[in-house]
């Protein structure tokens, strides 16, 4: 068994830096407080060991290059831009310089000390722009000539068992990769009529597909201005879903939200969690405002912000938890050889919460509920798409007409999104059969409870709990109707005393 589980360490987790991964993403070593000498001094030793994390990323990937495990370009493509950032000519002009300009002076040292601490805090600096400039080099000159041809994880293993191991990781429960496409294909057929439907009740009579077309030149759904578009967000999550949370939540925790863009031309828009000293930040990508319609904004709102992941999150904040579990550390790059972080629980509520919005009035026309269904048959295509690139084989053309002839996506989108897919396979999956479980769990309590069912009191119990496999799931919500139950027939009994 542990020889298996060692053959599956070699794959995914040989490539450490994707654009959607590694630690070009994320900010480098910092300066702790409050500032002593003591903490400049570990600050300058954690600057020079950089060196020796990119050491160990190369050596990663001359392995993968040597096993034939690389990615395919479109994942790693836009990783030496993304190390740009981090490289100056002059160290001094360098982000992780300022701590030894004005927040040194407040140190009561000797000025020799003082000049010291400074000499050797530019050559730890210039230590850490070196290294990212020798992984922007690597990167360039030898990793991307032997990247994978095939977009699919099949040219590493024609048996499909690695891409069984990413998919069971993500959904925490067994399905072959030929169920979740099966799943997928039946899901994409139900909401394609939902949105037909609409289209029809509208007095149009194209495809779903002309539909969108016709709204790209709409001056009502589009802008090329971001700061309009970031502003409706920010009226949407705080002005139109906030005042309705009570009625289908209790206890709600007070963890601040900001609604900001994105840095970087990614995804079309994420959740950065909440800590006890900083907010949730649910960003949007609006480099390509063209392709930022208004009537998703509420469905990615109820995805991203609340009752989706800040919520989530929130209550997660406020559980007697360990923090491996409150705060969890994405890194699926690593998948299956990681911490479980439990996708499927995390993506089917942020699903589970688009739909709620139906529940609770939030669509305000048909054109939003095209946007809703448009983001619902974006998650049924994931699961087409994703298992039609890692399972049947499919090429990335094909997956991005796949995509844009389903959703209404633009074609960068669209490409986003499947190289999203082609880099983290099976994660794609989470979102559609997550949502389907919960939706399951809450049909079975409110088919148990009758007139007792609660709404509040079953979004606590999925939430208040954090994230967790989602057969641990289903036997919280069993054992959470068994004592309702008892409960009812404890007053039941004391009523006939």
């Amino acid at each position: 068994m542990f020889r298996a589980f060692r053959k599956l360490m070699r794959y995914g987790s040989l490539n450490p830096m994707t654009f959607l991964d590694g630690i070009q993403l994320f900010l480098g070593p910092k300066m702790a407080s409050p500032p002593t000498r003591d903490n400049f001094e570990k600050y300058i030793v954690r600057l020079h060991l950089v060196q020796r994390q990119i050491d160990e990323i190369i050596d990663s990937f001359r392995l993968a290059v040597q096993l034939k495990r690389t990615l395919h370009k479109v994942s790693v493509e836009k990783v030496p831009g993304q190390i740009e950032d981090k490289i100056f000519d002059d160290p001094i002009q360098s982000p992780y310089y300022k701590p030894f300009n004005n927040t040194l002076e407040t140190l009561e040292i000797p000025e020799t000390d003082r000049a010291d601490l400074r000499n050797r805090g530019q050559q730890a600096v210039q230590s850490y722009i070196n290294a990212f400039r020798q992984m922007k080099n690597y990167m360039i000159n030898d990793y991307m000539k032997h990247t994978r041809k095939s977009i699919g994880i099949m040219a590493w293993d024609p048996t499909h068992k690695y891409y069984q191991a990413c998919l069971r990781w993500h959904l925490s429960f067994d399905m072959t990769p030929k169920e979740a496409h099966a799943v997928g294909l039946k899901e994409v057929n139900r909401i394609s009529g939902n949105m037909n439907k609409i289209v029809r009740k509208l007095g149009l009579t194209g495809s779903v597909k002309d539909f969108f077309d016709s709204l790209l030149n709409d001056p009502r759904f589009y802008s090329n201005n971001s700061d309009i578009i970031l502003e409706k967000y920010r009226k949407t999550v705080f002005e139109r879903i906030k005042p309705c949370l009570p009625t289908f939540f209790k206890n709600i925790p007070n963890v601040p939200l900001k609604v900001e863009k994105t840095a970087d031309d990614g995804l079309g828009g994420g959740y950065s969690s909440a800590s006890e000293n900083s907010p949730g930040v649910f960003y949007i990508n609006l480099h390509r405002p063209l392709e930022a319609s208004f009537y998703t904004i509420m469905a990615l709102s109820l995805h991203e912000a609340n009752p989706g992941h800040h919520l989530q999150h929130s209550y997660s904040m406020n559980a007697s938890l360990p923090d491996f579990r409150k705060y969890s550390v994405l890194s699926f790059y690593n998948v299956p050889n990681w911490i479980p972080f439990y996708s499927a629980f995390h993506e089917g509520w942020g699903l589970y919460s688009e739909y709620l919005g139906e529940e609770m009035g939030l669509y305000k026309d048909d054109y939003e509920m095209m946007g809703r269904y448009s983001f619902e048959i974006l998650r049924a295509a994931r699961l087409v798409v994703d298992t039609g690139i890692h399972y049947y084989g499919w090429s990335r053309d094909k997956a991005i007409e796949y995509m844009t002839n389903y959703t209404g996506m633009g074609p960068g989108n669209a490409a986003n999104e499947i190289d999203r897919y082609i880099t983290w396979p099976g994660q794609a999956c989470a979102y559609k059969l997550g949502e389907i479980k919960i939706k399951q769990l809450r049909k079975t309590a409110e088919q148990y409870l009758g007139a007792q069912f609660d709404i509040k009191e079953f979004h606590s119990v999925i939430l208040v709990n954090g994230a967790m496999p989602m057969n641990v799931l289903d036997r919280l919500v069993t054992s959470w109707l068994q004592g309702k139950k008892t409960s009812a027939s404890s007053e039941i009994d004391n009523e006939r005393g």
